[in-house]
């Protein structure tokens, strides 16, 4: 089962089984430094981690089963740090990172500037880079798939209608199909 934070947190309350299920996913770990996300995750890795100090060995055993924690993202920078906070204390959590020489296909990165003019608000700015979004991706992709990252689900779905409406992009005959 994979739950983003905010829904494991409401399942977690009616499912009380949940904590004999021993490997823990958890994605998106950079939301961890979200103001409004963040707090979620750091509840639910905490209750996890609390049910895990409570955990009693199996029946007739002393067998103790350790919760397993996975905690991906694609952009955290500390992921030592991370490691080291949903660790049990006992046992040191693994800490795999991986750099581009493990991607099949080479991403090419392109970082742009726009200026922000004085008199526009934050809102506004973020609108009108939505509309720079078809000639940056023609200029630069190279007929390619190409991904464009935005900051919140708000933001997808704006750069996405303006892509919808106003990309105009060359596609050969066997892209079509």
């Amino acid at each position: 089962m994979l739950f983003k934070a905010a829904k494991f947190r409401s399942i977690f309350k009616e499912f009380p089984y949940f904590n004999y299920i021993q490997s823990k996913a958890f994605d998106d770990v950079h939301v961890v430094k979200d103001e409004y996300r963040g707090p979620t995750l750091e509840v639910v890795v905490s209750r996890m981690k609390t049910i895990q100090s409570l955990s009693q060995p199996l029946e007739n055993t002393s067998t103790f089963i350790p919760m397993r924690f996975v905690a991906v993202s694609a952009t955290i920078p500390n992921a030592e740090d991370i490691a080291e906070w949903i660790s049990d204390g006992e046992r040191p959590a693994v800490c795999l990172k991986m750099d581009e020489s493990h991607r099949p296909v080479k991403l090419r990165k392109v970082v742009l500037g726009f200026p922000c003019s004085s008199n526009q608000t934050e809102f506004k700015f973020d609108l009108t880079l939505n509309y720079k979004i078809p000639s940056v991706i023609q200029t630069y992709s190279d007929q390619k798939p190409t991904l464009v990252f935005c900051a919140t689900r708000k933001g997808v779905q704006q750069a996405a209608s303006v892509l919808v409406k106003d990309a105009k992009f060359i596609m050969t005959v066997e892209q079509k199909q």
